[in-house]
């Protein structure tokens, strides 16, 4: 018997399908309110709920009756906003390589609110310079008193220091800033004011590639943002070849009939905050004179363009721009993220179908503290803080006037940095737009951090490319066209599970990518400072 849901041949005396989980004798298009998925279109309007292969608007009104469309990204933005006060270098590198540039295009970041992330960026950097430059003044005391010989005056800044790294790390940790972030306290509108009104300009228009239809991309890889690439693979069908005792096949259908036909099939499936979108990837590094995609040459990429665009270069696919189909699936309160980038490019005889899996593993167990902290220090809890300090105050002190020096001359790094982007753009004609890192990837692990969450990742990717399979082989039958070869494509690429490219390797909860790359559980530690 086969399954109402996804069509998997079910055992006569099965409860439930094996493949999808869904119950025997469901509706094809019923779904339990945990798994309903609000899907958002690709082009600007109302959003639109898809059940089954149902699609209708959703009001604004009928939005907020029924809630946030995605309450997962709460947890998320709130463990990337402590990574920031737990981890300088992470603080300065958003800061650096996302706010204070004003050319790159914003990497997608699945889940977070950028922007929020950023205001914390800077206030964990203002704080953290505050905190150098009383410490840069204390050293200098103490290396005055010692150089004048008086040694009783000498411990009075050492102490001083010592207090102030206490503070610090107290007020960290059980002052407002974390203490904001804990479960059930966290409010995005309550992050801090960016430190200027040119700042605030450019998180607002960071903001705007959320809702955007475009990754400019910048190296080899086009998928930043979505994690590590664990599988590919891509074959060619010949669309002339018609079915066994059949007529000659329907050939005249346009590549975005495909597009469309697979959309609606994927659409159907019960996974975690599923997502079916359209999402066309451009290389960085071309698009210097091309308007479709930069309006301003010394601005930032466009962060959308029009359906019609999207779907003239489906037809007409470029070397630096292609379209992709994108799926995704999200888990574990937002913290697992699995994607399915189809393409598909149609030829006079034959129909190229490539596919490209990642998953974008849990943040860093670092950043997750703040679930465990209690409101209140206990005296466990001050007697560790009163031994770091000690220790710490020793590495602090003496680094205090290099970390005011970089912390002030990021301004005029970052100055001389654009005036040499602006130089470049205006007398080469040449600059990369593309993105350099993602808030949400640059802060994610390289592990599962439980075993059930490799097995969620690995059902999502067999169960979304077997509805892709599937789909093509329907649509490829609709149309008159053989589909022996198609099916024992599916049969090898189903059979065989992951198929790793360029030596990636997936062994046990290691996540690795790459040629010759490997993956190792880490268990160092990284005090907050």
């Amino acid at each position: 018997m086969p399954c109402a849901m996804c069509g998997s041949a079910i055992a006569p005396d099965a409860a439930f399908c094996g493949f999808c989980g869904a119950a025997v004798g469901a509706a094809p298009h019923a779904k339990s309110a945990l798994q309903a998925s609000v899907l958002v279109d690709t082009a600007v309007g109302p959003e639109v709920r898809h059940t089954g292969t149902q699609a209708t608007a959703v009001t604004p009104t009928q939005q907020a009756a029924v809630g946030p469309r995605r309450v997962a990204a709460r947890d998320v933005t709130r463990y990337l906003c402590a990574a920031a006060y737990l981890d300088r270098e992470y603080a300065r590198l958003l800061v650096r390589q996302i706010s204070a540039e004003p050319h790159l295009a914003v990497a997608p970041a699945p889940e977070c609110d950028v922007p929020v992330v950023l205001c914390h960026a800077y206030g964990a950097i203002i704080r953290r310079r505050h905190r150098d430059l009383l410490l840069a003044v204390l050293l200098a005391l103490a290396i005055v008193s010692l150089f004048l010989q008086k040694f009783t005056l000498f411990l009075l800044p050492l102490f001083l220091a010592w207090a102030t790294v206490l503070v610090f790390d107290y007020s960290t940790r059980f002052g407002r800033h974390l203490q904001s972030l804990r479960p059930g306290y966290f409010k995005a509108s309550a992050a801090p004011a960016p430190p200027n009104r040119k700042v605030a300009a450019r998180l607002r228009q960071i903001g705007d590639y959320a809702a955007g239809n475009v990754t400019v991309y910048s190296g080899f890889s086009p998928f930043v943002g979505y994690g590590i690439e664990l599988d590919s693979w891509s074959f060619a069908l010949d669309v002339t070849k018609p079915a066994k005792d059949g007529d000659a096949p329907v050939t005249g259908f346009d590549v975005t009939e495909i597009y469309d036909y697979i959309a609606s099939r994927l659409k159907t499936l019960i996974l975690p905050d599923l997502q079916v979108t359209e999402r066309l990837f451009v290389d960085g590094s071309t698009i210097i004179d091309d308007e479709r995609f930069l309006s301003d040459p010394f601005g930032r990429p466009r962060s959308r363009v029009s359906t019609a665009q999207v779907d003239a270069l489906k037809r007409e696919p470029e070397d630096r721009a292609r379209p992709y189909l994108a799926v995704h699936s999200t888990g574990w309160g937002g913290e697992l993220v699995y994607s399915l980038f189809l393409r598909f490019n149609r030829s006079e005889s034959n129909l190229f179908v490539e596919a490209n899996h990642t998953a974008l593993a849990p943040l860093l167990s670092r950043y997750k503290i703040i679930d465990s902290l209690m409101p209140h220090p206990s005296v466990a809890d001050l007697w560790s803080l009163f031994k770091a300090a000690s220790v710490n105050t020793w590495i602090d002190l003496p680094a205090a006037p290099l970390r005011v020096a970089r912390s002030f001359d990021l301004g005029f790094r970052m100055a001389s940095r654009v005036g040499r982007q602006n130089r470049m753009i205006g007398e080469l004609r040449w600059f990369d737009y593309g993105a350099r890192l993602s808030v949400r990837q640059q802060a994610s692990d390289t592990v599962y951090q439980r075993y059930f969450q490799k097995l969620d990742n690995d059902m999502a990717m067999k169960v979304a490319q077997k509805r892709v399979l599937d789909a093509l082989i329907e649509f490829a039958d609709d149309h008159g066209i053989d589909t022996a070869d198609l099916v024992e494509r599916q049969n090898s690429i189903i059979n065989n599970g992951i198929i790793a490219s360029g030596d990636a390797q997936v062994k046990g909860n290691a996540l690795a990518s790459g040629e010759s790359a490997r993956a190792s559980v880490r268990t160092r530690r990284k005090r907050a400072d």
